[in-house]
């Protein structure tokens, strides 16, 4: 676990502990996951750290992106244009 400034948040991670709020009011759960527009809604709401998940965490859920991106495209491998897709998105992935 470790606490990182909301502006190092990156979608994916994993809350380590509840978030809540000056009042104590449960913003979101341990275990919750973060995205973009969660960040995003934290950032309006004035939140600046996050406890998160270990980095064991990151690897994992990186794993079940990459496995869950084949999974999506079998089959599709006479497709050129859904080949690119296909790249384009691991490349993505593998710079997270």
């Amino acid at each position: 676990m470790g606490t990182i400034a909301l502006e190092n948040a990156r979608a994916g991670q994993i809350l380590a502990a509840p978030l809540e709020d000056a009042r104590g009011r449960i913003l979101l759960p341990r275990g919750a996951r973060l995205s973009a527009a969660v960040i995003a809604r934290l950032r309006g709401w004035g939140i600046s750290r996050l406890s998160i998940e270990g980095d064991d965490q990151d690897a994992a859920s990186s794993e079940k992106l990459l496995e869950d991106l084949e999974f999506r495209f079998a089959g599709l491998e006479e497709d050129a244009l859904m080949m690119q897709i296909k790249a384009v998105a691991r490349r993505h992935l593998a710079s997270q």
